[in-house]
Order: structure tokens, then sequence, then C-alpha cells
């Protein structure tokens, strides 16, 4: 592999590097859903609401003030099924933790390949088919979520005590941040396999080319013969 093959095939570990901070970041922030909410009848009060897979913060203000509480999600996914779809959430949790491995596997494999001469494909390969993992893996978690945000969330992100003081959110709930920590590590997976594609096909060439050369050498000796 040629110096200028390695040095593509390198790039991609920064990419790799940089899906698995975006993908653990989804994980541990509380951003993947916020939300504004309001009572009937009561123009004053106020409330703000967010969370992530695992954690979050609802905010609320019934005009004495801003009152915080913490937001178990997986406490609601258990108490209160029509909040939020089980199935969804899991598919959103384990493609963004395989889509992180993924990009994990993928920046030790680039590595390995680039500060290699050696043309065997093994390495390549790997590279290939974690590229590949990560990018379907963060796909169906973008999918799940959209899902679970059409379906469930932006209609509601308030649990039964809050909806029966006569607190809503209907309407007013958009995706957030960490959510779209996954969308930016599509992009960079794509390109990813997009340096791949490029690299391999260079390779090929010079290839090609080194197996052409003794071609030519040994028709030029026997015309010389003749």
């Amino acid at each position: 592999m040629s110096l200028k093959t390695r040095g593509i095939v390198f790039a991609t570990f920064f990419g790799s590097c940089l899906i698995v901070g975006l993908l653990v970041a989804a994980l541990t922030t509380d951003n993947w859903v916020q939300a504004n909410a309001k009572r009937y009848n009561s123009s004053e009060s106020q409330g703000r609401i967010h969370f992530g897979l695992f954690s979050g913060q609802k905010h609320l203000n019934v005009a004495y003030g801003w009152r915080k509480h913490d937001i178990d999600v997986l406490a609601v996914l258990r108490d209160e099924p029509d909040v939020m779809s089980y199935w969804l959430w899991l598919g959103a949790a384990i493609g963004t933790g395989l889509g992180a491995l993924g990009g994990a596997v993928g920046a030790v494999a680039s590595v390995l390949k680039s500060s290699s001469a050696s043309k065997k494909t093994g390495t390549m390969v790997v590279l290939y088919a974690s590229n590949i993992l990560a990018g379907i893996s963060q796909i169906i978690s973008f999918a799940c979520w959209v899902l679970q945000f059409i379906q469930h969330l932006q209609h509601n992100v308030l649990l039964t005590d809050d909806r029966n003081n006569n607190w809503y959110s209907k309407g007013l709930a958009s995706l957030s941040t960490s959510f779209y920590f996954v969308v930016a590590g599509i992009v960079i997976v794509m390109i990813n396999i997009t340096l791949l594609i490029v690299a391999t096909t260079i390779e090929k060439r010079e290839r090609n080319r080194v197996l052409e050369v003794p071609t030519d050498e040994k028709t030029q000796g026997a015309i010389m013969l003749y």
C-alpha cells in the first residue's frame, strides 16, 4: 500500500474517533427532546422539559417560582408506557451504542491498516464492516427516535400527575442537540466510507500498474530476441 493510500485510510481514524465522541455524548447527555409546557387557563404558568435516553429534568412554574424535578426515563418507560414506546427507545439506545462500538473498531483498524505497507485485504474488510455497522446502527437509532417523536413525544412529554394538574405540551416539543449528534455521526460515516472507496480504488490501480510492468518488459525482451 502506497503512502498516499495509507494517508487516506488514516484520515478515517479521525472520523471514527469523532463518531465515538458524538455517540458517547448522545448516550450521556439529556437533550434528545425538549419541550415547553403550559397550563390550561393559566397564562402565568410555564414549564420546560428536556430528557435523553436515560435521564432529564423538568422545570415547572405555577406562578410561585420554578421547581426542578429530575426525570428517570427508565421509570417513565416502566410506569407510563403511554408517554414513550419501550421498543422504540430500545432501538435508539442499542443503535447508538452499536454505532459507538463500530466507530471504535474502525479507529483501531484504520491505525493498523495505515501503519502497514502490507497489501493484505483483511484489515480493509474490517474497516468497511465497522463503518457499515456504525452507519446502519445510527440509522436505526435515528429512525427509532424520529418515530418515537412522531408517535408520542410531539403530543406529550408529561407524566400523568402533571397532566392531571392541567399541564400540557402538545405541539410544544422538538428534537434537540443529543439527537443531532447521531445525525452528525451518520454524515461522518458516509465520509469515511467514501474515503475507503477512494483508497481501495487507488490501491487497485497501483496493483494493476505493478502487474503490467513485468509483462511489458517480457514482451520487449522477446522482440529483441527475435
